[in-house]
């Protein structure tokens, strides 16, 4: 019988590996067990590398599925939130760290909700930085994926195919009704970056999916996919010693607004640490930490022994 394997999906934790100042937070035991790993690159952001873990085949980036996956229909297209910032002749475009509040979004929804009715459109928000259009027929336009562009100008990204004129005349329409509009203006004061755009994409139709034994994190995409590939699915699952399964996979969020500290400890203490110790034992086949829009670290039983560095 073939031994156990684990999959840490270590989502917006990016920002510490690639920054040589942020780096030395990682505890010392959790990088001299990276040290140990393979490492490969990966640019690829969350959502393309978490559909790739469960797809029988690569998804293309733009042709993610994320507005079905969101719970849209296959007429669904994400609307997200964005603040687009003029530098000289280009637009660059930021989604994160936008603070967004749901009233805010709610008030921002209404205000442009009219200019998706007269598109033949309906326009909902979801959570504050995620909205959903749903319309009466399928889109025949291209739009490029939101993931990787942040900070990045828009230029090359803007809608292609059939009908791409219209959905980028209702993307300028959408910032005109948007500029110094009063949530805007209040956000503003309040040094706050305005929302002045909303970022189309997202259409896609579900891969054909593999199951895992075992999936958990508290991310509803990840509940989404367990649940179209019919995986067991624990939103609450805590450490590795709770997963008894022969394929695992487990995702863990990043957020900057709680103890950076006690994240990173929990993350070598619970999982990193445990799981290394059942490489040694050679109780696991494999362990892979994906890191999205940095790469992943393979480490197996035998490289578990590894004392040159």
């Amino acid at each position: 019988m073939s031994k156990p394997r684990l999959t840490l999906v270590l989502s917006d934790y990016a920002f510490l590996f690639a920054s040589d100042i942020n780096r030395g937070l990682i505890p010392t035991e959790l990088q001299s067990l990276l040290k140990k790993a393979r490492f490969e690159a990966r640019e690829a952001g969350y959502y393309q590398q978490l559909i790739n873990l469960f797809a029988e085949n690569t998804a293309a980036p733009n042709a993610l599925p994320i507005a079905m996956l969101r719970g849209g229909s296959a007429n669904s297209l994400c609307a997200d939130p964005c603040y687009l910032h003029p530098d000289r002749d280009k637009l660059r475009l930021f989604y994160r760290d936008l603070e967004l509040s749901m009233e805010e979004a709610e008030a921002l929804c209404r205000r442009v909700q009219g200019l998706f009715e007269e598109f033949g459109a309906s326009l909902s928000v979801q959570t504050a930085d995620h909205w959903l259009i749903e319309l009466q027929q399928p889109v025949d336009t291209e739009f490029s994926a939101l993931e990787g562009l942040d900070g990045q100008t828009v230029t090359g990204f803007l809608p292609t195919g059939a009908d791409a004129q219209q959905w980028i005349r209702l993307w300028n329409e959408v910032q005109m009704v948007l500029f110094d509009c009063p949530e805007n203006q209040t956000r503003e004061a309040a040094g706050k970056l305005p929302v002045n755009s909303l970022w189309f994409w997202g259409k896609g139709t579900l891969p054909r999916l593999q199951s895992w034994e075992h999936v958990s994190g508290d991310d509803s995409l990840v509940a989404r996919l367990a649940e179209f590939s019919q995986s067991p699915y624990l939103r609450d699952t805590s450490a590795y010693k709770q997963i008894n399964a022969e394929t695992a996979l487990h995702v863990m969020a990043f957020d900057k607004e709680q103890d950076w500290q006690s994240q990173l400890d929990a993350l070598t203490q619970h999982w990193l640490l445990p799981a290394f110790l059942a490489l040694k034992r050679w109780q696991l086949n494999e362990l892979e930490v994906i890191v999205p829009e940095w790469g992943s670290y393979r480490l197996t039983p035998l490289r578990s022994w590894k004392i040159w560095l």
